[in-house]
């Protein structure tokens, strides 16, 4: 059942097995697989079924490094959480970004890709995609450059060149979610806090308020923080400041290597082949005549191992029959010379993609600002490292090389890559995909969560979300947030049976 504190939702039963905080893909994914592994489960979401200004203010942060959006706007606080803005693009990862990089300190998950891989399946047909084939395909016989392979949410016809509404998780679940016997969703509960049994150090009650400041409690054998990927973080750090840092802090690593993907516009590509004489590598019709046109290229995990550089991509958008302008001609005089409907036919744009590389240094903090309910707001302290750059470069430049060595036309650069420009320089973006913050370790030396999602030093504490991710890989987190709940659903199951 669905129950709203601003409706007087009734008091609970008294004890549930598993207590899920946090409505997006990630607790959605849970509270069902839970329920349908026959637990009890209670779901706390913050707002409401729908967005408010009330709730949206909560995360409200300031900005400590190099410009970050603010998470008011890249984040959402209402049942679904985030999936609110999600474009429905999936990828994978690669199996090389679970593994240890000697170039990329704290590279390395305590889990493999073969790990999740058993998932697949089942996080495609909840995110509404179809399943994958495999990541990447050589897009040449270099070695360079892969075509990384994408699905998107509600995509179905190939032909279909109209934008899709991708699954937003509030709406398209609600009604598995209302009529779950086994699932009581509370609206606008608001986690405020955890009481500890001193006698087994195991979390009790979380203690959570509504927005006439009435406190409530759940009683739950286990409690599983799934409120997004900074929003986790940020009660970590709430939690640990008043118990001595001894829940996945005992290092000092909660909060710390915040990650997203860093972006670039690049310019204008075009193309001088007609369509009929591209290679069939190229898929040149997915440009033309996808939901989402179009092809994202990434260095092969050998050249970019080789190359000490990171997990990268470039994303060539919709091709447009029409000539190139004024100002994307520039002063070049071999694109003067190109003639319109004779040496080129189809223009585009291209953004580059980068991994964050994991830096202890780019992290999530608390202020001393507080919010309505007493807590502490969000200071995002982003710093970005000359690897993130070079990797954009590099996978810039062996992008508009293959233009060229392929005759299949050519590929502008942003002139701060070829220049070494500062980050500051440059009209660097941020893709708001976060990650990191309670990364995934076998120790509490360098992270928060074991390779289960249970917090160091806790018994029955569970994170789920981006925030455990080690590293970032250039793949949207979606599809691997929900693979992993999966998987920790999977692991409680068991281990309660």
């Amino acid at each position: 059942m669905i129950f709203d504190t601003k409706a007087g939702a009734p008091p609970l039963q008294s004890k549930y097995d598993i207590c899920v905080i946090g409505s997006g893909p990630a607790g959605i994914t849970l509270a069902l697989k839970l329920a349908e592994g026959g637990k009890r489960v209670v779901l706390l979401e913050a707002g409401g079924r729908d967005f408010t200004s009330e709730s949206q203010e909560i995360y409200e942060s300031d900005n400590l490094g190099f410009e970050f959006q603010s998470t008011d706007i890249s984040r959402l606080r209402y049942l679904g959480g985030t999936s609110g803005h999600w474009t429905g693009r999936c990828l994978l990862l690669d199996p090389s970004d679970f593994e240890v990089r000697d170039d990329i300190p704290l590279s390395g998950w305590p889990i493999g890709f073969n790990d999740i891989l058993p998932y697949q399946a089942e996080a495609a047909e909840i995110l509404g995609v179809t399943n994958f084939d495999r990541g990447r395909t050589p897009l040449d016989d270099t070695g360079i450059l892969d075509i990384v392979e994408q699905r998107f949410s509600s995509e179905h016809k190939f032909g279909n060149v109209f934008g899709s509404e991708s699954r937003r998780f509030g709406t398209y679940y609600y009604s598995a979610l209302s009529e779950s016997k086994a699932i009581d969703v509370v609206l606008n509960a608001n986690l405020t806090e955890f009481s500890l049994d001193s006698a087994t150090g195991r979390f009790a009650h979380a203690r959570y308020q509504d927005y006439s400041q009435n406190f409530y409690e759940i009683r739950a054998d286990i409690f599983i923080l799934a409120m997004g990927g900074i929003e986790n973080s940020r009660f970590m750090l709430q939690l640990n400041e008043a118990q001595n840092d001894r829940f996945g802090n005992q290092n000092d690593m909660v909060g710390r290597c915040f990650m997203d993907h860093l972006r670039l516009p690049l310019g204008v590509y075009f193309i001088t082949k007609r369509l009929y004489s591209n290679s069939p590598n190229w898929e040149f019709a997915r440009l033309l005549r996808r939901i989402i046109p179009q092809i994202a290229l990434s260095p092969s995990p050998d050249f970019a191992r080789k190359n000490k550089i990171l997990n990268g991509v470039i994303r060539l958008d919709r091709l447009h029959r029409r000539p190139l302008n004024e100002k994307e001609i520039g002063t070049s005089e071999f694109m003067r010379n190109l003639r319109y409907d004779s040496d080129y036919f189809f223009v585009g744009q291209s953004i580059a993609s980068s991994e964050h590389a994991p830096n202890p240094d780019s992290r999530v903090v608390l202020t001393e600002k507080l919010d309505k309910f007493g807590l502490k707001k969000l200071g995002m302290d982003v710093q970005i490292t000359p690897k993130d750059i070079e990797t954009m470069r590099r996978v810039a430049l062996e992008t508009a090389e293959y233009f060229v060595r392929s005759g299949l036309g050519r590929m502008q650069v942003n002139s701060a890559m070829w220049e070494h420009g500062s980050p500051e320089d440059m009209e660097l973006d941020f893709s708001m995909h976060a990650m990191g913050g309670l990364r995934m370790t076998e120790t509490p030396e360098t992270g928060v969560v074991d390779a289960n999602c249970r917090v160091h030093g806790a018994q029955n504490l569970y994170v789920a979300g981006s925030g455990v991710f080690p590293t970032s890989g250039m793949a949207n987190p979606t599809f691997t947030i929900v693979q992993l709940a999966l998987r920790l659903a999977d692991h409680l199951l068991v281990r309660t049976s």
